[in-house]
């Protein structure tokens, strides 16, 4: 009975949902973050974005810090890459945000704003959800850019592709967050990108100079990626 009494301490340690605002908070904060170097230093902004693409995050601790910062909310389930899992996962959680935020003032040297007083929040799903939309505003648009850059960087071969994919992954999450991506991975025999969501599969192919949406099933081409994505953000 002691035995079965410890499990279930640990299950709920490793799944309880994040109870204050001090994430909220570190949300916010790198949602300012994110703004003003988009203001003051686009491109710097865009190579902070990459650094972090092209780091050993994986792509669901990548989908939290820069999609989907809200989703943490509701149960921090995902395979986190990073060696402190045995902390509370809010602690997870406001350290990966503060990595963005580290990952922006090592390119920029623009320091994280100060939050406002109106800018104090409870963690709870509205605001959470509030939260998670303003970031999406400003970073889909961001991430939309950095992808038109990244295709057009990797013309004609594509060498690129696991860059491309992260970006089209997150970018994804960012218009459908409900059923936001999972994982992102390039098939190596296929050279393919190869996105998982809560509710489907999306294959994306380098051809003739472009990126392609292609059917899961045979290479039936369905649409080019940048004409997919024009009116997202």
């Amino acid at each position: 009975m002691k035995l079965l009494s410890i499990l279930i301490t640990v299950a709920f340690v490793y799944v309880s949902p994040i109870m204050t605002g001090e994430y909220a908070n570190s949300v916010c904060s790198t949602t300012n973050h994110i703004r003003e170097a988009y203001c003051t230093n686009r491109d710097g902004l865009e190579t902070a974005i990459l650094n972090l693409i092209n780091g050993n995050k994986t792509f669901g601790t990548l989908n939290l810090m820069l999609a989907i910062p809200d989703k943490a909310n509701f149960r921090f389930t995902i395979q986190h890459d990073e060696s402190f899992i045995i902390n509370l996962p809010e602690n997870i959680a406001i350290a990966d945000q503060k990595a963005v935020q580290e990952a922006i003032f090592q390119v920029t040297n623009i320091r994280v704003p100060d939050l406002g007083h109106h800018e104090n929040y409870d963690n709870d799903r509205s605001t959470l959800f509030w939260l998670g939309e303003d970031r999406r505003r400003i970073m889909g648009y961001v991430t939309k850019i950095v992808l038109i850059n990244a295709i057009n960087k990797g013309i004609p071969e594509f060498t690129n592709l696991n860059e491309i994919c992260i970006l089209i992954g997150l970018l994804r999450s960012m218009r459908f967050p409900d059923s936001y991506i999972k994982t992102a991975r390039v098939d190596q025999d296929d050279y393919v990108c190869i996105l998982t969501s809560l509710n489907g599969r999306f294959h994306y192919k380098p051809y003739n100079g472009s990126i392609l949406l292609v059917s899961p099933v045979g290479d039936e081409y369905l649409d080019n990626v940048l004409y997919e994505t024009i009116t997202w953000f």
